[in-house]
């Protein structure tokens, strides 16, 4: 979602600033700030993910205002650096992707409630998921988390902000049942595909890239 100003009511857009506000706190409390002090730390991965995300976001259709659709990309990245720095580089990436012009400032936290947190938080869950009720396997990893993970995190996002701008008045149901909605299976698919390739490649080639994936555990200890 990228939401401009003045689309939903100042009062709502600031309570949605307050509770990404109060859940970057938990994440930088969560974070594994490690990563970026170990040997060999990612920082400049991090960094690297974070402007192709903003290029990623950057290839969009727009259906009406505040209706978008692209890539998220949200569930490799979780995947990648665990879900306190992906929730954080979220905001870095919505931030960038706001300083461009393609979302208001006051509605940041909405944008990157939808956007960031919810793909990032749902695959994370689809990570526990898989990790209490499923063997330890390399493509369980990859499916569960990687590639439904994925598709599941787009269709929460967007229900959501269909949702939400719904109970604003900004749209009316049948007109987003009609005209956007129809839209979201044709972005699910790519989107588990695009973070299912990613980390195939990713674990293959640099495991040690991917702070979620343990070889010894998905791959060895068969």
């Amino acid at each position: 979602m990228n939401l401009p100003d003045g689309l939903l009511p100042a009062s709502l857009l600031w309570l949605f600033n307050l509770a990404l506000l109060l859940l970057l706190g938990v994440a930088a409390w969560r974070a594994p700030w490690r990563l970026f002090l170990a040997v060999g730390s990612r920082q400049h991965l991090f960094l690297a993910a974070c402007l192709l995300l903003v290029l990623l976001w950057g290839m969009r259709a727009e259906v009406g205002p505040g209706l978008s659709i692209h890539f998220l990309g949200m569930a490799a990245f979780s995947l990648m650096f665990g879900w306190p720095l992906a929730l954080l580089g979220g905001a870095i990436v919505m931030a960038g992707y706001t300083f461009l012009g393609q979302a208001g400032w006051t509605a940041f936290g909405v944008n990157t409630l939808i956007t960031a947190a919810i793909p990032a938080l749902v695959a994370h869950a689809a990570l526990v998921f898989s990790r209490r009720h499923m063997a330890p396997n390399f493509f369980v990893y990859i499916f569960i988390p990687g590639f439904f993970g994925a598709a599941l995190g787009v269709l929460v996002s967007v229900l959501l902000g269909a949702a939400l701008l719904v109970l604003a008045g900004v749209y009316d149901a049948v007109h987003l049942w009609h005209d956007y909605l129809p839209y979201l299976p044709l972005v699910m698919l790519p989107e588990a595909v695009l973070n299912g390739m990613i980390l195939t490649a990713l674990v293959v080639i640099k495991p040690d890239w991917v702070a979620t994936f343990d070889d010894e555990i998905y791959i060895r200890n068969r």
